[in-house]
């Protein structure tokens, strides 16, 4: 499987550590700061970039045109929805960036970025997962053994309460992050526009059941690969 990822931050090279140590990942790793790339060359096996991961030739040059996945995990939102964007020009499969900002996830999923991780985020759903009595270990085990977490925006229930919502049996919201603070929420929590979800579902099967629930699963008119002039 052939990973690039863009952005050597906290993150990005965390990232890149823990996928460097297991077998079937190629490794493409780019960052504007030619220092850190050139301490990086001793330290992992991957092909490591200095540049800019939002200019399409350098990302033709990390081999794109047939890359698995992309990373973008810069430290700036704007730069990391580029290479996002950059990234589905090139038709990879999946695009996942990195961004701060949960007011700008509507933004990315209408741009057709894949997947979206934030920082605070993840905090908030370590916290609700002891909140709800799962440790980390556990918690890590609960997804490994089949069941799904999902991030997600209200989409089409803006204003419903959690008691309206039909949600799929074996299938938990363990939290809400709203105005930058997780919440647990209850039966008469009303949800807001800028709400993201935390839930826990069974499967794979009720996963999708949800991300068609709330309006995530639409088909969208992917742009021509990128040519060159």
């Amino acid at each position: 499987m052939r990973v690039i990822i863009a952005g050597l931050g906290d993150i990005g090279t965390q990232l890149a550590e823990d996928l460097s140590s297991r077998d079937g990942f190629e490794l493409v790793l780019i960052d504007q700061d030619e220092e850190k790339c050139d301490t990086l060359k001793g330290e992992y096996d991957a092909l490591i970039l200095h540049g800019d991961g939002t200019e399409p030739e350098l990302l033709e040059s990390a081999g794109a045109n047939n890359a698995d996945a992309l990373i973008a995990s810069t430290e700036s939102d704007a730069l990391n929805l580029v290479i996002a964007i950059l990234g589905k020009r090139f038709s990879i499969p999946k695009v996942v960036a990195k961004l701060n900002k949960t007011s700008l996830r509507a933004t990315s999923r209408e741009l057709g970025v894949d997947h979206v991780i934030s920082p605070k985020m993840s905090a908030a759903t370590e916290i609700s997962s002891l909140l709800h009595g799962y440790n980390v270990l556990d918690f890590s085990l609960l997804v490994q053994g089949g069941a799904r977490l999902v991030e997600i925006s209200p989409g089409e229930l803006v204003s419903k309460k959690i008691r309206d919502i039909d949600l799929p049996e074996g299938t938990l919201i363990t939290s809400i992050f709203r105005n930058g603070v997780a919440i647990i929420p209850k039966g008469n929590t009303k949800l807001n526009r800028q709400d993201i979800l935390v839930i826990i579902t069974e499967n794979e099967e009720k996963e999708q059941t949800i991300k068609e629930l709330f309006g995530e699963l639409q088909t969208t008119n992917r742009p021509d690969h990128i040519h060159e002039d």
